[in-house]
């Protein structure tokens, strides 16, 4: 797997960060704001959005969500927005991939330690698809409960959620790093003069 991340990252530009950046806003916007998304969603359900959203929940407050949600709330989740989140989660793994990865590139050298950082929007993208899996069983099978997946999948939703700020920390940190060298070298070669 690492080289496998060590290589994709090689290939990567700033012309597929900014194809990264397009694709992942375009399917941000479809799963939040469209009408085939959330949007759409909390129109019909009155205000109930997805439970990917929350922490932490128990197996009660997912099932007490789910019947907030009516009968054609989760239906329009099950069949508009959870294909969009199947497509959504790669859009924004690669979105983080890319641009960390050329932050990465420019701050450390090959084989830094600190380009392991490049496994969590992997680890993020398989999160979200294993709390989409829980999510749409949930879906599925209402009015039955399955008590066990609902509160694994508030687990996966937490562990997802601080994966995400993970990797923005790591951006945040690598976007410092960059500046200084970019302030730093602009005053080496003003002391040259």
């Amino acid at each position: 797997m690492k080289s496998f991340i060590n290589s994709l990252s090689e290939k990567i530009t700033i012309k597929t960060a900014i194809a990264a950046t397009a694709f992942f806003l375009i399917m941000l916007w479809l799963i939040d704001f469209s009408p085939i998304g959330v949007a759409g969603l909390t129109k019909i359900t009155g205000g109930v959005g997805i439970l990917d959203y929350e922490t932490r929940y128990t197996a009660d407050f997912a099932y007490a969500w789910l019947e907030s949600m009516t009968e054609e709330g989760r239906l329009f989740h099950l069949w508009k927005i959870m294909p969009l989140d199947i497509i959504y989660p790669p859009s924004l793994a690669f979105f983080m991939f890319s641009w960390i990865s050329l932050l990465l590139k420019k701050n450390t050298a090959e084989g830094s330690i600190f380009r392991m950082t490049l496994i969590l929007p992997f680890i993020y993208l398989l999160l979200d698809w294993i709390e989409n899996i829980g999510i749409t069983a949930m879906l599925v099978n209402f009015p039955g409960r399955i008590d066990a997946v609902s509160v694994a999948t508030g687990m996966i939703t937490s562990v997802k959620k601080t994966v995400i700020l993970l990797i923005i920390v790591v951006f945040i940190i690598q976007f410092i790093i960059f500046i200084f060298k970019i302030i730093r070298g602009s005053r080496h070669a003003e002391i040259k003069r």
